[in-house]
C-alpha cells in the first residue's frame, strides 16, 4: 500500500494498524492533490498533478481487510465508499517510476464526500501540514 494520511509512521492508525509488523518499506510519491476534510483529522487525496509525499507499506491480508473498513472501502466503484482503493505509479523524489501500488483517493461521487472537502494542502506533506498548523 502507499499511505499518505494517518497510516504514515508516527500517527494514530498507523500505531493502531501497521506498527506491529514492521511494514515500512520506503517513501515515494503519487501524483494528486492533497486537501484538509471538515471537520475531520485525516485527509483527502483527489486526482491532479501534484507530487503528494507518502510511505510503502507491507502487511498481511487481514490487516490491509481491516484497513479498507477503516477507510471506508466496501468494494471496487461502490458510491458509499469513502475512498476509493487504486492501483496507481508509485514515483520517487527525482520523478521516476517506482512500481505501482493501491492507493486510496477520497470518493468524489458520493456528493457529501465533495461537500466536505476542505482547503488544498499546499506542501503535499500530510505530517508536514500538520506540524506547520500546531506551530501557528
Amino acid at each position: 500500500m502507499f499511505v499518505y494520511g494517518t497510516l504514515r509512521k508516527g500517527m494514530y492508525n498507523y500505531e493502531k494498524y501497521y506498527k506491529a509488523h514492521d511494514s515500512f518499506r520506503g517513501y515515494g510519491y503519487v501524483k494528486g492533490e492533497l486537501h484538509a476534510i471538515k471537520g475531520k483529522e485525516y485527509p483527502a487525496l483527489i486526482e491532479g498533478e501534484r507530487m503528494i509525499l507518502g510511505e510503502i507499506h507491507e502487511v498481511p491480508a487481514e490487516v490491509q481487510d481491516a484497513v479498507d473498513l477503516m477507510e471506508g472501502f466496501y468494494g471496487e466503484g461502490r458510491m458509499e465508499n469513502e475512498y476509493d482503493k487504486i492501483v496507481s505509479i508509485i514515483y520517487n523524489a527525482e520523478g521516476e517510476v517506482m512500481g505501482e501500488l493501491p492507493v486510496y483517493f477520497y470518493n468524489l461521487r458520493n456528493l457529501n464526500n465533495g461537500r466536505a472537502l476542505g482547503d488544498v494542502i499546499l506542501c503535499d506533506d500530510y505530517i508536514k501540514y500538520l506540524q506547520e498548523a500546531s506551530d501557528h
